[in-house]
């Protein structure tokens, strides 16, 4: 028995294949485009203080940036250095001073400043060293110069113990500029005592 298709009935079934392809093939492609891609992500670059954002940390870089700001931290900070003015020295008023046999101490004391209290002191004497700082604390508050002579040393009180005999000790002289014994003060005296001595010296020395 042979069977004949007829020419309608053939492309029906080859319209049907077609359609099974295109069907087929239009739904692979949209399930294999859809199972695999995820919608893109919207990336926003914010701006960090320390580098790129999203930048990762290592613990070496860690580690290095650690290191880095302990050192910034213990780093020894500059001293403010306030420079001082030198004292001017007046040569000829040493030289003067010197020219009338007075201490070389003494004489470079003048060169600094025009009114000098001198403090007369025995190393050895406790009583000594407390006349000696206020002494040396009378010529803060009157702004004047100051030295120290040993009575015990030829060389720093020799001149003046030929000029003026028997030194005080403890005790303190006041001189002006250029070589004038303003005041002399035998014993001890605080600190008050002594400016004031040293103010009315240099006042008799100008008037």
């Amino acid at each position: 028995m042979t069977l004949t298709v007829s020419p309608p009935m053939k492309i029906a079934a080859i319209c049907g294949l077609v359609f099974t392809v295109i069907v087929f093939g239009g739904l692979r492609l949209l399930g294999g485009s859809g199972a695999g891609d995820t919608p893109a992500a919207t990336h926003v670059i914010r701006h960090h203080p320390f580098g790129a954002a999203g930048a990762k940390t290592t613990p070496k870089t860690a580690a290095t940036h650690k290191t880095a700001t302990k050192a910034h931290a213990n780093a020894p900070r500059a001293k403010r250095v306030v420079a001082r003015p030198k004292p001017v020295v007046d040569l000829a008023a040493v030289q003067a001073a010197r020219a009338a046999g007075l201490p070389e101490p003494l004489a470079q004391a003048l060169g600094r400043s025009k009114t000098v209290i001198v403090s007369l002191y025995d190393p050895y004497s406790q009583v000594d060293g407390t006349s000696f700082a206020e002494a040396r604390a009378g010529a803060g508050l009157a702004g004047t110069g100051f030295v120290g002579l040993n009575v015990l040393s030829r060389r720093d009180v020799g001149n003046l113990t030929e000029h003026l005999g028997l030194l005080p000790d403890p005790g303190v002289l006041v001189y002006v500029r250029p070589a004038t014994l303003g005041a002399r003060i035998a014993g001890f005296a605080d600190k008050e005592t002594v400016a004031q001595a040293a103010r009315n010296a240099a006042a008799a020395a100008t008037g």
